[in-house]
């Protein structure tokens, strides 16, 4: 018999093929809380997963829908496999989607989660491996070991946006970085240490809560989407929230209202979920929900974030419940949002939105005002809330804008008597500013009491000049404006400028 030898390229090939999952932990339906007890393996989608040899990366798979990938490798040689914690979709065509979504550790440096085996020896024709993310969760031990499936739910939940937004059209993102750590817990202080207060979004980053026993949201998937929701109305459509505290209930400021109505709402519409579940306390057993599609909520109105995420996501959903008979899906919300919503003259809110919502959608009229006075809004809408006529129990709340030409004065009024937190229902008062021709203009803000009042001038949204200085002097803003129409926005504290106040205050309007 001959001794044959094999010269290097007749080494055959080795295909290697597997799928990469993650531990997917539900929710109780009674509790709220999470279910560990029920966990199950789901598909991590749209991940590169990179084969490396010598440290090298020398192969790439972007895995499906099934988290399936397949690499072809020569035999008799060593690699390993990494799956990262990101999608990426970089694309040429106008037609398609863009974007980039990491999930990083804030408490290790911004370092990007990753999945990956040891080294491994390529020595049969056809090879299956698998990657899988577990919880890290043992019965009456708590998290025991790497809680690695956290980042893939996190970045799956991204996903399944990504999906829906792929149905109905081009949508271009700016990069998005989601910060999660176990060590993130509700306190604020330093954020490379864990302590960022709540699960929020700020600046193209979304921070989530990751304290064991205290409030985790790794797996609260309404939480997840709802803070994206507030990276899309900033980065691509419009949000002039002033952010803060809220609850259902909570009589807010019709920005926060409009912004945090949205954030429920989108979570359900992605979700397709309208019950809203955040879990916590001692092993994640108990939480929370909220039903998006209920229509009796609490003190409904302009104001109401419970109104406004009950009012579009009835405009979404495919189900009739009495009241609605719309069944719009997502393409219509979101053309308003990045259309002409994100170009108004006024502060966004559910007026802006409605008002450019029938004008786009003419033959709803009629449902789209069911709709709106269901929840105490009036259906005579513009973008100004005109015609608004719920004040919330609160005067000074309404006319929503007042007017304001130049050469006049006008005296104006806020309250504490909804709450004081800066965010609540006419802490703030808006100002329409009529400027009949481009050129420089003076706002005067004038206390009547001893009051620090602050005002800040905004064209479109943007902020074009502000005075925050404290003491109880008049507040002077000077700016050029363009003509048309400014919107100032004015809050009153106390003489220290320590606590929002209650106060009245003229409001003069000059052109220099």
């Amino acid at each position: 018999m001959a001794l044959i030898i094999l010269s290097g390229c007749d080494v055959p090939n080795a295909e290697i093929k597997g799928t990469v999952t993650y531990e997917k932990v539900p929710h109780s339906s009674i509790s709220h809380g999470l279910e560990y007890d029920k966990s199950f393996d789901a598909p991590v989608r749209g991940v590169e997963v990179q084969l490396i040899e010598d440290g090298n990366i020398i192969d790439t798979y972007v895995t499906g829908s099934n988290g399936e990938f397949k690499f072809i490798k020569k035999m008799d040689t060593f690699v390993k496999i990494r799956v990262r914690a990101e999608l990426s979709n970089d694309t040429n065509d106008d037609d398609g989607n863009e974007w980039q979504v990491r999930v990083v550790d804030n408490t290790n440096q911004k370092a990007l989660y990753v999945l990956e085996t040891d080294t491994f020896e390529v020595k049969r024709e056809d090879m299956n491996v698998d990657l899988h993310a577990a919880s890290g969760w043992r019965r009456g031990e708590g998290y025991g070991s790497t809680r690695a499936s956290a980042p893939f739910h996190i970045l799956d939940k991204v996903y399944d946006i990504f999906v829906k937004l792929d149905a109905i059209g081009s949508v271009q993102l700016p990069a998005l970085t989601i910060n999660w750590s176990p060590n993130n817990i509700p306190q604020f202080g330093d954020i490379t240490v864990g302590e960022i207060g709540t699960s929020y979004y700020q600046n193209g980053q979304i921070f989530l809560l990751g304290a064991e026993d205290v409030d985790t949201d790794e797996y609260d998937q309404h939480v997840i989407i709802h803070e994206w929701g507030h990276f899309f109305e900033d980065s691509v459509a419009r949000s002039d929230s002033i952010g803060g505290p809220h609850a259902g209930g909570d009589y807010l400021d019709m920005r926060v209202a409009f912004g945090e109505g949205f954030g429920n709402a989108w979570s359900a519409m992605i979700t397709d979920q309208p019950t809203y579940q955040d879990s916590f306390d001692q092993d994640q057993a108990t939480g929370f929900s909220i039903e998006i599609e209920d229509n009796d909520v609490i003190n409904p109105g302009w104001f109401s974030e419970g109104s406004v995420q009950s009012l579009l996501y009835d405009i979404y959903d495919e189900a009739s419940d009495g009241q609605d008979f719309i069944n719009l899906g997502l393409e219509p919300i979101v053309a308003v949002l990045t259309g002409q919503q994100k170009n108004t003259d006024a502060f966004t809110s559910v007026f802006s939105f409605m008002t450019y919502l029938k004008d786009e959608n003419p033959s709803f009229v009629n449902d789209f005002n069911n709709l709106l006075e269901a929840q105490n809004i009036t259906s005579d809408v513009d973008i100004w809330g005109s015609n608004a006529t719920n004040d919330g129990s609160l005067p000074e709340a309404l006319p929503i804008y007042l007017e304001l030409n130049p050469a006049e004065v006008i005296r104006v009024c806020t309250s504490t008597s909804q709450g004081a937190d800066g965010n609540k229902l006419a802490n703030h008062r808006f100002i329409k500013l009529n400027v009949p021709s481009t050129g420089s203009y003076t706002l005067t803000l004038t206390p009547s009491r001893d009051n620090d009042i602050d005002g800040y001038i905004f064209t479109q949204g943007q902020e074009i000049a502000k005075n925050e200085a404290a003491g109880i002097e008049p507040a002077v803003i000077t700016t050029e404006l363009t003509q048309g129409i400014s919107i100032a926005d004015v809050i009153g504290y106390n003489a220290e400028g320590t606590a929002v106040a209650a106060t009245c205050f003229n409001a003069e309007f000059q052109m220099n």
